[in-house]
């Protein structure tokens, strides 16, 4: 009974309240109404009368300015009234009310202007017209011609004043003109000049007069009066409407106060039925989440399709989905199209929701039309919302996507408890969604290690081919240097071999970047111009693309130098181009242009930041449909492709990005759908001589050159160890070769100071290398060993399992033998100038001797 009397005492208290509103809602002042709007007609008169009285002024109608005083003061004091009255009540009442102050203040400045131009133009017109007369009267008549130029005058002046255009000014100043050139004496008098100087200033003044007047014309007063009065009428027009509408409404809030007693009965009814309903909303989900359990993943769509469906209408919802990032969303609506709503709009409207988020991590709206204006709003009103609930689908690994729950045809609340509820169902979403991407992630990285098998598989013998094609090209380069020492350097056959060693020595870059593919060789950075290894890996790539797909190339400066790995470069350009095809679907162009930029302050890519310097920039630009941004914001990510399942791995711009990163540069990408990339590489810029130009330098150089030293030589290839003994009796060395370690070791044994140093080959060591190298570690001879190791195996690198010997790559040149042998016998730097000897050395020949 004491909360019905509060209830009362509430009710009454919202009525008196609402009685007295009732009383205050009355029309406006109608006092203040008629001062307005007799302010209006005065400012409208006096502005009349003021543009007569100026009209009057300037015909000399009007002999004194004191009407134009009158009207401004008029117009002022009703300019006040109308700002006492306005009080701010509406800002474009108030901005016409300042607007109309500026023009009364702009039409007192024009009539100051006027006043006192106006009065010198009259003055000059009177002072004009007498002295005209009194010229006229003082001469003969016999003078004919000067009273036709004062008559040219007369009427020049008369047709002035009527129009005062430019054309009769002129006519007036040539007619004052004429006077200037008497031909009598009385045409020398200061009657005449007096004429002339009123004439000019008559010319000069009557413009200005007729412009003031034409800008006091102008000015907006009239304009701005009507402006104020519509506006003025439209407000007072609302507010008596307001008013009367404001009484009949808060007459209709008492009713609605009156029959809320009769409401509170009927909400406990509501509330029992709404219990009822919880109840069996648990049941149903208790029972979903009893069908996850132990399902075959097969049927887990269709399940989740049935348990939306039974939430949807136990929930009292129009539409129940799953979204869920980056895959297929399982939904089931139980009225209207599926199709029509759009699933992207959605997870985009929760990722970037701006609004509070509820204690439980999701998004309520109860009322979508009571949300701010704004994208947000308008979203979910496109789709027909009129409630939204999104619990997000997330555990302590990752967030799957949303539980949305939406209302089409009604408006309705989300309660604590009832969210508490879905929220449960929300979790059984997320472990059968945890569930099947578990699986999905299992089946993926079972097809891609069989991927990555394959492609070690085939890195394995892409290597083993380099090697043995490596040992070719070892005979092909140290037969040509021995032929290139014996031929004529003038001569046709020694240009010719040369081409032959620069074409071994090209093809050795083509074992390196097999070797590079392979893995078994490391990255080497050396001095190197971009366009021609570009130009190499073009050719590749022309020769694996469509004819339909078109290659245009741009190079700004072909000496554009880095220090980089050209064959890392060419699969750079190979992979870029490859995937600019594929986004143009086998038909269109692909633009590769190479320049040099000076950045002289850090710039933000899109990928990194690049610092200040000197770069050489390689852009690969396509024509194709584009990336959407979030495609080109993971565009780098290994495994990622947007290409179909046996299209491509996901490795060729990871690989991309390894490499340039590798080379100190930086990544710019730039796409839009429908207009194609734009991926552009910065790497840095080298002062350093490129190493082309050093090989081809080299071989025309002088080498260092032995003087008899004995060197033994064990290799198992037969063919190998001839070549070498060849090369070290070119060089000027003794050559003594064994096929087996065995037989090195029993000479050795015997006459260990015969040799100078030992040169071994890599296999032989692995085949019977520990007895070999423990041999020559506790040998009393302690020769110096130089070991012949496959390319990319890490040469020049001293190992104690060898003995402390330094590694040289095959194919074997004849300048890194020759140095490598001085390096070892005398201990020069590797820039140790030519030696020329005619014999062997003196500890040679003592070795000879004793043996």
């Amino acid at each position: 009974m004491s909360r019905l009397s509060v209830f009362f005492g509430a009710a009454a208290g919202m009525l008196a309240i609402l009685t007295t509103l009732f009383v205050l809602s009355m029309t406006p002042n109608d006092a203040e109404h008629q001062r307005t709007l007799e302010a209006l007609r005065s400012i409208d008169t006096s502005n009349a009368s003021l543009q007569r009285d100026v009209l009057q002024s300037r015909s000399s109608i009007l002999r004194s300015y004191d009407p134009l005083v009158r009207s401004l003061e008029a117009m002022r004091r009703a300019s006040d009234t109308l700002l006492k009255d306005l009080r701010g009540t509406d800002p474009q009442l108030t901005n016409v009310a300042a607007e109309l102050r500026t023009a009364l203040d702009r039409a007192a400045d024009l009539v100051e202007r006027f006043k006192s131009t106006n009065a010198v133009m009259q003055n000059s017109q009177i002072i004009f017209g007498d002295a005209l007369e009194m010229v006229k009267d003082s001469l003969p008549g016999k003078h004919g011609e000067a009273h036709g130029r004062l008559t040219a005058v007369a009427g020049a002046a008369a047709r002035f004043t009527r129009e005062p255009s430019e054309e009769n000014q002129t006519r007036l100043n040539l007619a004052l003109n004429r006077l200037h050139f008497p031909f009598l004496a009385d045409f020398r008098g200061p009657l005449v000049r007096a004429l002339i100087i009123h004439g000019r200033m008559l010319a000069n003044t009557f413009p200005i007069v007729d412009a003031i007047g034409a800008d006091l014309q102008r000015v907006p007063v009239a304009t701005l009066v009507q402006l104020y009065q519509a506006r003025y009428l439209e407000l007072h027009a609302a507010a008596s409407g307001r008013a009367a509408l404001f009484r009949v409404v808060l007459y209709g809030m008492a009713l609605i106060l009156c029959a809320y007693v009769a409401y509170l009965f009927v909400r406990l009814q509501q509330n029992a039925a709404t219990l009822r309903e919880r109840l069996a909303l648990e049941a149903a989900i208790a029972a979903i989440s009893t069908r996850f359990i132990d399902l075959d993943l097969s049927k887990l769509c269709r399940e989740m399709e049935t348990g939306l469906s039974v939430l949807g209408q136990l929930a009292g919802l129009d539409e129940a989905r799953v979204l869920v990032r980056d895959e297929v969303s399982t939904e089931a609506p139980r009225s209207g199209d599926p199709k029509d709503r759009d699933k992207t709009t959605l997870l985009a409207l929760a990722a970037d929701w701006q609004g509070s988020d509820e204690p439980h991590g999701g998004i309520a709206v109860a009322k979508v039309s009571a949300l701010p204006i704004g994208s947000c709003r308008n979203r979910l009103e496109r789709l027909g919302y009129r409630s939204w609930l999104a619990l997000p689908l997330q555990n302590a690994e990752r967030q799957f996507g949303y539980l949305s729950l939406a209302t089409l045809s009604r408006e309705r609340s989300w309660p604590a408890d009832e969210v508490a509820l879905l929220r449960t169902a929300a979790e059984i979403f997320t472990n059968a969604l945890q569930r099947a991407r578990g699986d999905r992630e299992r089946a993926f990285l079972e097809t891609r290690l069989a991927e990555s098998q394959r492609l070690e598989s085939l890195g394995t013998l892409a290597g083993g081919i380099a090697h043995e094609y490596n040992n070719i090209l070892g005979a092909i380069l140290g037969y040509g240097e021995l032929a290139l020492a014996e031929l004529d350097a003038d001569g046709t056959p020694h240009r010719q071999v040369q081409q032959i060693v620069r074409a071994g020595r090209r093809a050795q870059t083509i074992t390196d970047q097999i070797l590079a593919f392979s893995r078994r060789r490391e990255s080497r950075h050396r001095p190197m111009r971009t366009v021609p290894a570009v130009i190499e890996a073009l050719e590749l790539v022309r020769a694996s693309l469509p004819q339909t797909i078109e290659i245009k190339t741009r190079f700004g400066n072909r000496d554009g130098v880095v220090l980089g790995d050209p064959a890392e470069l060419q699969q750079v350009v190979m992979n870029l181009c490859a995937n600019a095809a594929h986004a143009m679907e086998r038909e269109g162009v692909v633009e590769v242009a190479i320049d040099e930029v000076s950045i002289v302050r850090g710039r933000e890519l899109s990928h990194g930041r690049l610092q200040p310097g000197r770069y050489v920039r390689l852009a690969v630009r396509d024509s194709g449909h584009g990336m959407s941004p979030e495609t080109l914001r993971r565009m780098f990510e290994p495994f990622f492709t947007t290409k179909t399942v046996g299209e491509g791995t996901g490795l060729g711009l990871s690989a991309v990005h390894g490499i340039v990163t590798a080379h100190k540069g930086m990544i710019n990408a730039a796409s839009e759908l429908g207009k194609g990339s734009r991926i552009e590489a910065y790497f840095p810029r080298s002062d350093l001589l490129p190493v082309e130009e050093e090989d081809a330098a080299a071989l025309d150089r002088e080498i260092p050159r032995g003087g008899g030293e004995a060197i033994l030589v064990v290799d198992a290839d037969a063919q190998r160890r001839m070549l070498l003994e060849e090369m070290l009796a070119h060089l000027g060395y003794e050559a003594v070769g064994f096929g087996q370690t065995q037989s090195a070791m029993e000479a050795l044994a015997r006459n260990g100071d015969r040799f100078d140093l030992v040169l071994l080959d890599e296999g032989v060591v692995g085949a019977g290398g520990h007895d070999f190298r423990h041999f020559l570690r506790h040998s009393e001879a302690k020769l110096p060993v130089l070991v012949l190791a496959e390319r990319g195996s890490g040469a020049g690198q001293c190992d104690e399992s060898d003995a402390g010997g330094e590694r040289l790559e095959k194919p074997l040149r004849m300048e890194a033998l020759a140095l490598a042998l001085s390096r070892r016998l005398r201990g020069e730097a590797s820039e140790i100038p030519t030696i020329a000897t005619n014999g062997p050395s003196d500890a040679a020949r003592s070795r000879r001797s004793q043996s």
